[in-house]
């Protein structure tokens, strides 16, 4: 009897593990190791204390020490590539493994569109929100200080604020989610360690899949060249993702374009899309534009 107990005790465990393994069975092999650096952590919380703990002993950050990511940046790709993960293949699939529930809704999105029906919340002027902040094709800054850095990127004038002083995470009874959520972070020598929760549900971008309101992340960011920055993300998300999801974005600073700077973003003002009633977008036109 007491075998017959444990085993019915660890049957959820055994039947956690078989779907995970039968997920990354049946996943493409470029999503399987698209999540392989998360596998390790249970939870966004336990990769980041782990990078954390690697990092004790290392100098505070100087204002001398700072790297320098002045200027104006934009995500290798541009309109090219919107993809959350830019390993992705061009006519294939976003490399997450999903649950069954976000694996259907990503399919009803792809066919959705294939349909025309196309409801994104950046055509509504509503912000793009974190995670997919990362995907956007539009310029960007960086404000960089010992204690807090600014990420500040055009569209929307969506603005990420790291704090890196020791502050805890707002409690989860007096936080709000927030597009942007709550980020805290660390200096590893000039590598930014960043640990973002509090967000809202949203999409990786207008043809990828959902993320849930419990999404987190786990970002390393860092100068990899003289003009290029690398943004190292490890998403959790239990209600979306089978297991975490690896991606590697890549910035680069806009050096051909003399005195660039960023511009004020009045969606509202220049927003022609037209929301039908069978969820198809259609265009408004000026009155210049119908003649």
């Amino acid at each position: 009897m007491g075998l017959d107990r444990a085993f019915r005790a660890a049957l959820p465990s055994l039947a956690a593990g078989l779907a995970v393994g039968m997920a990354l069975c049946m996943a493409p092999a470029s999503a399987v190791a698209a999540s392989a650096p998360g596998l390790q952590y249970k939870t966004s919380w336990e990769h980041y204390l782990a990078l954390r703990k690697a990092a004790a002993g290392a100098p505070a950050m100087t204002w001398a020490g700072l790297p320098d990511w002045s200027g104006v940046w934009a995500r290798e790709g541009g309109f090219t590539s919107m993809r959350f993960d830019p390993k992705q293949p061009k006519d294939g699939r976003a490399t997450a493994v999903l649950t069954p529930e976000y694996q259907a809704r990503y399919e009803k999105r792809l066919a959705d569109l294939a349909k025309g029906i196309h409801r994104d919340p950046v055509s509504e002027c509503l912000p793009a929100g974190y995670p997919r902040f990362l995907t956007e094709p539009y310029s960007r800054e960086f404000i960089v200080r010992p204690e807090y850095v600014v990420w500040i990127q055009e569209e929307g004038n969506e603005v990420r604020r790291f704090y890196l002083d020791g502050r805890p995470h707002l409690p989860d009874d007096e936080a709000n989610p927030e597009p942007e959520g709550d980020s805290i972070g660390f200096w590893n020598g000039q590598a930014l360690v960043v640990h973002t929760n509090h967000l809202r549900a949203g999409i990786y971008s207008f043809d990828q899949p959902e993320f849930s309101d419990q999404v987190t992340t786990v970002e390393v960011i860092r100068s990899v060249g003289k003009d290029v920055i690398e943004d190292d993300v490890t998403v959790y998300d239990p209600p979306a993702l089978v297991v975490p999801w690896h991606v590697v974005s890549r910035y680069q600073r806009i050096v051909d374009v003399p005195n660039i700077r960023l511009n004020y973003w009045p969606c509202l003002e220049n927003s022609k899309a037209v929301f039908q009633p069978d969820g198809t977008v259609t265009v408004r036109l000026s009155d210049d534009e119908k003649k």
